[in-house]
């Protein structure tokens, strides 16, 4: 046997696990908002409150990222991820058994802590583990796994609710993670070791707010993420009262979006790969893609063309996953650890999280829910401007 065929053979589980678990983390995101409207019943509250556990979800998520990050470079990735999805996989088991919206509220909070871990935890894992001939090809992996996450979460919370009620769903799908997360702490031969081969950084916040280059893809991750946000959240129960369709037709646009943009994730790495020019692509294919959504959104096409526009959203968002991944690892320095670069400027979509869901629950309750496709494209449009900057700021050294 090669020494290819040999290292691309220990290299598939670790991916393998770590995909895993990125895909629960991104199930768990969008676990809540599909019951949106029984929950909405049960704790007797507006959109614009349930769009605020999903603020909370954030909060604590882009709080506790970055000195994740740190963490991470100093104790290495195993333990540090398998405890977060654990938390992560609690506080949303435990919502099944929340009778107050305050009660709801924390377990959001609780929830977004664990969640934290993912992005420090798992790049730093694969940056040490698979070779990187082959690392690009981990990173899509990775990628993918989470957007099958997303993708899946609403009709399987759908699904799980309308045959056993929305409390049993949620502790269902809790009860997975968590036992996935006590399997990790057996992992040690897939998922340790990352300490012995990685140089530990001199991390620091001043670092990381002092680059130009970082603090643009931290902006740029924040308008995206607001822009994503109002699709994922709130499409559904948007497109539900644009058309008067249920939420079970509905979740067909979402699921669209998502799916389509996971399909684009692999065909983006490989156009990484042959373009130069990252932050333009970037730019043109966001633009492209709030055209899209501000068309879904306009109320005056047949549904279908609508989920077809929602569909061609997404997967221009997927197409430059790749592209938005490399132009933050040409941001890195020999004084930050890729994990905590990762860690703080996807704590801008944490930031994206706490500005989009009660914006959009305030538009929905206000009565206006084509405006939540408006504003999405707003956003979209704001990162433009952003990747157009950061080509032109110096690349450091």
């Amino acid at each position: 046997m090669s020494v290819e065929a040999l290292d691309t053979r220990h290299e598939v589980p670790v991916i393998g696990v770590v995909s895993f678990g990125h895909l629960l983390s991104h199930l768990y995101m969008l676990a809540i908002p599909p019951l949106f409207p029984l929950l909405r019943t049960d704790f007797n509250v507006g959109y614009i409150e349930l769009g605020l556990t999903i603020t909370a979800y954030a909060v604590t998520t882009g709080l506790l990222q970055t000195p994740v990050g740190f963490l991470v470079n100093r104790i290495g990735g195993q333990r540090v991820l398998a405890g977060g999805l654990f938390l992560n996989a609690l506080a949303i088991a435990l919502t099944g058994v929340a009778t107050q919206y305050w009660q709801l509220v924390a377990l959001m909070l609780l929830a977004g802590a664990g969640s934290s871990v993912f992005h420090p935890a798992d790049y730093s894992i694969l940056n040490a583990r698979i070779s990187t001939k082959r690392l690009g090809r981990a990173l899509s992996a990775h990628t993918l796994a989470g957007n099958f996450g997303f993708l899946t979460a609403p009709p399987l919370m759908v699904l799980l609710a309308a045959l056993a009620g929305w409390r049993p769903a949620v502790l269902i799908i809790g009860a997975v993670g968590m036992a996935m997360a006590v399997s990790m702490l057996f992992m040690s031969s897939i998922l340790s070791g990352e300490g012995k081969t990685r140089k530990k950084q001199a991390d620091s916040w001043r670092e990381l707010v002092t680059s130009p280059k970082i603090m643009l893809l931290f902006t740029f991750y924040v308008l995206s993420s607001a822009a994503n946000s109002g699709m994922v959240h709130f499409s559904v129960v948007a497109f539900k009262d644009i058309y008067h369709l249920p939420v079970t037709a509905t979740a067909v646009a979402l699921t669209a979006y998502q799916g389509l943009q996971m399909l684009a994730v692999l065909p983006g790495g490989w156009l990484a790969d042959k373009v130069e020019n990252h932050e333009l692509l970037l730019a043109l294919c966001f633009g492209v893609s709030g055209l899209f959504v501000l068309l879904a959104g306009a109320g005056g096409l047949p549904f279908w063309m609508a989920v077809g526009l929602l569909g061609g959203a997404g997967a221009l968002r997927g197409l430059v996953n790749a592209s938005r991944d490399v132009s933050v690892r040409h941001a890195a320095t020999d004084r930050i650890s890729v994990g905590t670069l990762f860690g703080f400027v996807t704590t801008g979509y944490s930031g994206g999280q706490i500005i989009g869901p009660a914006l959009y629950g305030w538009i929905m309750d206000f009565g206006r829910p084509e405006l939540v496709f408006w504003i999405s494209a707003a956003f979209s449009t704001l990162a433009i401007g952003t990747m157009l900057v950061n080509r032109l700021a110096p690349r450091p050294a």
